[in-house]
């Protein structure tokens, strides 16, 4: 109720005016909260926004920092409230993150020990927070308290106003102070407020039928009455046209407020101001409550996608893996599905806990089950690492043999065996190899030193070859890619079918030939890809007129498939680094550059795999 507290005429006392309208009374509440809130800061203080989903743990806990020691803890609450959530979720990310690169290089998920202070600083300084907010609550309340005591006194005072018989100007003076007094007084504790209003304006309206005033002073007081609340207005009609729902809502709370306390003003236009205040005031209402339904709208339509989020990890969660490849193609769809979560915005407070567990447990029930996948491959690897040492072991044994013939197929019946071998721990895979092949290597060289004084036909191979390779040179294009691509392959028949050359001359005359023939294969119509595949045809052809033929095929296939899983491994780094990089305008051209990488990686990949092809092809 709101009380008229000026001075009126004599035999002409007004009663006060009604404040409990349907769009006050929706607001008491919030009118109680934000006056406490203005009383406890004295101004309003203004939080720079902080986007702390996008902010790693250590970063959060700067942030947090921060706005403790610079503001006061009644106007963190919204800040503070929602961090650990946001604070809980980065850290697992992070874990993940840091678990993720700690096995990619073959470490046993139980050997990872996870180094991050953040979480127990965060801890300590939500604490601190928390303390600090009780304290801020002790104090106000024992304010109250105190507020309640004033003006329980200045309501004293009212009494005994009437009882004094100084001049009316004196006495209204008074009156003017106690009023001045009660506005300025803060809050009083809740469960008082109905009641400590009810007596002041009962007190007020008592004055007011005591005291007789010239019409003059009361009209004055009117007046001025009359322009605040005029002013009153035209605010609440700004906020009615502001974008800032939420904002301009709050504000409103304090504008009724400040009318609450005003003094009546003339009775013909009361009404008529009434119901401009009150306009503006449905107004602001029905927008917030509008912007309210649409707020729900949208966290409903989040809770939809976070549930069809759910549904589809859940799927790959149970999903048959049976490679650490699939598992992986398996592991990237559940990190960009993550990705999609965070950017699903807010769910309804209800069901925020109960969707997020949900999420929580079907991504943990996916990453313990690669996780008890990859021990198991450790396990199987580990198995393959013996058997391959096993094979060098004998490979060792061999390569001093001088039965060239039958060592010669113990050798290749045990690169054989190593094919058919599946892969190792990336940490011993290149050193195993190498440990292999040095021990074939060493046969291979001693037998091609024990042949090379077999050199009378093999230097009549040499001229023949050297013909053969200036009648390449002697060659001209057609322009016809099909009939150039057989003549080019008929040179690198003939050169195959004319046999063995002395062991020193070996190489320069290969490389030769094979760049004649190269030369006229970078002239044909093809495009890069066709060109590079048709000239490793050629370079594998001459394969067959080689005595260690086997042997090297087999040396240049694990080379391919070497490097085929090391540009698939760099794929997926890139790949998955471009996940974890936060969009920006810094991080705009490092997302061109990776993309660009990984493009010019896939056409490498792609060469590769069909030289591959064409290399199983001859085996």
């Amino acid at each position: 109720m709101e009380q008229e507290h000026n001075m009126m005429p004599e035999n002409e006392v007004q009663k006060p005016e009604t404040l409990t309208e349907n769009a006050v009374n929706e607001t008491v509440n919030a009118q109680e909260n934000e006056s406490a809130k203005v009383e406890n800061e004295k101004e309003q203080v203004e939080i720079p926004p902080i986007d702390f989903t996008n902010l790693s743990t250590a970063d959060i806990v700067r942030q947090m920092q921060k706005l403790i020691e610079q503001y006061p803890v009644s106007a963190l609450k919204e800040v503070m409230e929602r961090l650990p959530e946001i604070f809980e979720n980065k850290y697992k990310q992070e874990y993940e993150a840091a678990l993720a690169l700690f096995t990619a290089d073959g470490d046993l998920p139980e050997n990872f020990e996870y180094k991050n202070n953040s979480k127990e600083e965060f801890n300590n300084l939500y604490k601190l927070y928390k303390d600090k907010k009780n304290s801020v609550n002790r104090q106000l309340e024992a304010e109250r308290e105190e507020n309640l005591k004033i003006k329980l006194g200045i309501i004293e005072d009212l009494k005994a106003l009437m009882q004094k018989e100084e001049s009316m100007g004196k006495t209204f003076q008074e009156f003017r102070e106690l009023q001045e007094r009660w506005r300025n007084t803060g809050m009083v504790p809740q469960n008082q407020v109905n009641n400590l209003w009810e007596t002041y304006h009962h007190h007020v309206e008592n004055f007011y039928n005591y005291i007789k005033i010239n019409k003059e002073l009361r009209d004055l007081d009117l007046k001025r009455n009359l322009d605040a609340k005029t002013a009153l207005c035209e605010e609440a009609e700004k906020l009615s046209e502001m974008n800032d729902i939420a904002g301009s809502f709050k504000q409103l709370q304090t504008l009724h407020s400040q009318w609450k306390e005003i003094g009546p003003i003339p009775k013909e236009q009361k009404d008529a101001l009434w119901e401009r205040f009150k306009q503006a005031s449905n107004t602001i209402n029905e927008k917030y409550h509008k912007f309210f339904e649409t707020l729900k709208e949208e966290q409903e339509n989040n809770l939809k996608i976070k549930e069809d989020i759910c549904e589809k990890i859940d799927q790959l969660a149970n999903g048959d893996y049976q490679t650490m490849a699939q598992w992986q193609s398996a592991t990237e769809k559940i990190i960009a599905l993550q990705q999609e979560w965070k950017q699903a915005g807010n769910v309804p407070q209800k069901d925020r806990n109960k969707i997020y567990k949900k999420f929580r447990g079907i991504c943990d029930k996916f990453f313990d089950r690669k996780r008890e996948f990859h021990k198991q491959w450790e396990v199987e690897a580990e198995k393959n690492l013996q058997l391959k040492l096993q094979l060098c072991e004998k490979a060792e044994a061999l390569q001093n043999s001088t039965d060239w013939k039958s060592t010669t197929n113990q050798i290749i019946a045990l690169q054989k065996e190593w094919k058919k071998i599946g892969p190792t721990a990336k940490k011993y895979s290149n050193k195993v190899w190498n440990r292999f092949r040095a021990a074939c290597d060493v046969f291979f060289n001693n037998k091609s030193m024990h042949f090379k004084d077999k050199d009378a036909e093999q230097m009549k191979n040499l001229e023949l070859k050297k013909a053969l390779i200036e009648e390449a040179k002697q060659f001209t294009l057609s322009g016809n890619n099909e009939e150039d691509i057989e003549k080019l392959k008929e040179f690198q028949t003939r050169w195959n079918q004319i046999g063995f050359v002395p062991i020193k001359e070996k190489e320069n005359i290969q490389e030769e030939f094979r760049a004649i023939i190269d030369q006229w294969f970078d002239q044909l119509d093809l495009d890069e890809f066709d060109r590079s595949l048709e000239r490793f045809r050629a370079k594998i052809s001459t394969l067959d007129a080689d005595e260690n033929k086997e042997y090297k095929i087999i040396n240049e296939r694990e080379k391919l498939v070497t490097k085929i899983r090391q540009l698939e491994t760099d794929i997926h780094t890139w790949e998955n680094n471009i996940g974890f990089i936060n969009k920006s305008n810094k991080s705009e051209s490092l997302l061109h550059e990776l993309n660009l990488k990984i493009e010019k990686t896939k056409q490498r990949l792609a060469l590769l795999q069909e030289k591959l092809k064409a290399l199983d092809a001859i085996i």
